[in-house]
């Protein structure tokens, strides 16, 4: 990185997604220093990045040893997935009362991602943009925020389990939460949603 007018917001992007595919690893100090040397800003931008990062439940501040990437244990992997379990097909029940046709293309093209990607990284990304689109209709902005942070942080689940074993497939789910969505089967879509999240 170059841009010496890059964005706190665009820095805590591009650290968050490494935090969660395990180039940095949990635990690992956050520099601001650092930070503020690889993406030649100030130590402005970088403090602010690191805040973000906090707010997003990727990092945590602790006293006298600074800004670390988050650490998550097996329990706390259980937990975020019932938390999915609870939100995301309440979410989608709402979704499907408000979605319209416009709505399920950008679904429809995140599908086609998934589908269409060559590599895991790439695959994750257009997997959790997915998940997160099929909800957006629902308009609750703080169930959706909640639950994009909890599938940033089940992305790191993935990464750490499954990255290498990874092979490209054509997601059925995916197409029957749609076309359930399509028809205004709230009840079939939150089902299958469940089961989708379940095998995870």
């Amino acid at each position: 990185m170059t841009d010496l007018s890059i964005k706190p917001a665009a820095i805590a992007d591009v650290l968050a997604e490494e935090i969660i595919r395990g180039d940095i690893a949990q635990g690992a100090r956050l520099a601001q220093d650092r930070i503020a040397a690889r993406f030649k800003c100030s130590h402005v931008p970088a403090r602010e990045a690191l805040q973000r990062l906090v707010q997003m439940e990727l990092a945590t501040f602790i006293p006298k040893r600074g800004v670390r990437a988050f650490s998550l244990t097996d329990a706390d992997q259980d937990d975020i997935l019932e938390m999915r379990l609870a939100l995301e097909p309440l979410a989608l029940t709402k979704a499907v009362a408000n979605v319209t046709p416009v709505a399920l293309q950008e679904m429809e093209h995140f599908r086609l991602a998934c589908d269409q990607a060559k590599d895991p990284i790439s695959w994750e990304k257009a997997n959790r943009q997915f998940h997160l689109e099929i909800l957006r209709p629902c308009a609750r902005p703080l169930i959706l925020g909640r639950i994009k942070q909890l599938q940033r942080l089940s992305a790191q689940r993935f990464h750490a389990r499954w990255r290498e074993t990874w092979q490209s497939t054509s997601d059925k789910d995916h197409v029957a939460i749609l076309r359930a969505m399509e028809r205004r089967e709230e009840k079939t879509a939150s089902t299958i949603l469940r089961r989708h999240l379940s095998r995870g």
